[in-house]
């Protein structure tokens, strides 16, 4: 008697799961929302983002502010959250929340379709809206995310996937990352419908819009953000009776000390060196054993790790990595999960609650952001170590 094909249910799926997983994904987003009213100064990107849409209305992006640090493909998504007649949070809201319920529907399809997946990665991102908190709302994580997850579940069509890295990558840059996921052998169909998306996304942009790049320059002036893992250091310092200064610019706190600079530099080549550590490992077979999502996750984790900046919406990106992870009953990072969750919830502490005791050498406050990133770091490592196991099987992909 033939095998079955793992893209296809052994049985009938349990309704029942996937009703219960959707009402606790509406109880969690609804408490993210309320919760916003609790915390008003999260909305104040979003009065940023609406003072944005005239121009972009226009086709000019932004380029004279400094805040605007985002590739031009996320610019449509702030104008259909101002052209919905409504008021731009509740508009910028039902955006969010479409494109959140659309990843929670590939999630629990992609459950649907292959028989050895397992229900704890939609039931991870069901709970995100209390994992990650309030910021989910008022920041435009969700969507790179759902473009990064989209291109993991599509690990096993390439062209797909690429694609849908190139549209990750038009909104925010990070999903590029998503081509290390690929097999070996489908990377050069993977980096062609990246290219092709790509290129295509970015002669619309240039034809259509005015200053569509300025988002480079306005990134590379960032410094060395507080809730960064190289900002640790002088926290610390600050604790020990010792004077630090910050302070905000470029849409963020940053450390104002001899030297940052030089960590910052240190931090972003350790992470180039580590990233293209990992890109080699690929070309030469290493990671063919690895689940996708472990490695999507892992390269996640190296990346927020040993960047110059940690916002906290950055946890969006890392839950819904963890999420696909979980999904592939063969990870082997279910320990990196949990560690992902914690410290997503110590993030909701010091931020919005503590931030500026996180400067002020609050020893609570830099206690909880020294166990986050301790965590982080953590986190990465043990994924490092697990996706550069020995190969003993090759992985295969999400969906077919």
């Amino acid at each position: 008697m033939p095998k079955s094909s793992p893209f296809r249910p052994a049985s009938a799926p349990d309704w029942s799961v996937y009703a219960l997983v959707a009402i606790t994904w509406v109880a969690t987003r609804v408490m993210a929302v309320v919760s916003v009213d609790m915390t008003p100064w999260m909305l104040n990107d979003l009065d940023i983002y609406l003072s944005w849409v005239p121009g972009l209305q226009s086709g000019v992006f932004p380029a004279d502010d400094p805040t605007w640090q985002y590739p031009p493909g996320i610019g449509p998504l702030f104008v259909l959250a101002g052209s919905l007649g409504v008021d731009f949070r509740w508009g910028f809201t039902l955006v969010i929340l479409a494109v959140d319920a659309a990843l929670m529907a590939m999630l629990l399809v992609a459950r649907a379709r292959r028989s050895t997946a397992s229900m704890r990665g939609p039931w991870l991102w069901a709970a995100a809206g209390l994992v990650v908190g309030p910021i989910m709302v008022t920041r435009f994580d969700v969507v790179p995310t759902a473009l990064a997850v989209l291109a993991v579940l599509l690990v096993a069509r390439p062209i797909l996937s690429g694609a849908a890295a190139a549209l990750g990558a038009a909104t925010k840059v990070w999903p590029a990352f998503m081509l290390i996921v690929l097999p070996r052998r489908s990377l050069p169909r993977g980096l062609l419908g990246f290219v092709i998306t790509g290129a295509t996304l970015l002669v619309a942009a240039l034809v259509l819009g005015r200053d569509a790049l300025s988002f480079l320059s306005n990134q590379q002036s960032r410094g060395l953000q507080v809730e960064s893992v190289g900002a640790l250091p002088y926290e610390v310092w600050s604790l020990l009776g010792n004077e630090v200064s910050f302070r905000y610019q470029y849409g963020s706190i940053q450390v104002d000390m001899a030297g940052a600079e030089t960590v910052g530099l240190v931090v972003t080549v350790v992470g180039v060196l580590l990233l293209g550590g990992l890109l080699v490992a690929r070309l030469a077979g290493r990671l063919e054993a690895a689940a996708p999502g472990d490695v999507a996750l892992t390269v996640m984790l190296v990346s927020v790790a040993t960047s110059r900046v940690y916002s906290p919406q950055f946890n969006v990106w890392l839950v819904g990595l963890a999420a696909v992870a979980l999904l592939d009953s063969r990870t082997r990072l279910r320990a990196v999960v949990a560690i992902v969750v914690v410290v997503s919830v110590l993030t909701q502490v010091v931020y919005p609650w503590s931030a500026t005791q996180l400067v002020s050498g609050d020893a609570f406050t830099i206690a909880v952001q020294a166990l986050r990133i301790v965590g982080l770091i953590l986190a990465a490592a043990l994924g490092l170590r697990a996706i550069l196991q020995r190969p003993t099987a090759v992985a295969t992909g999400m969906v077919g």
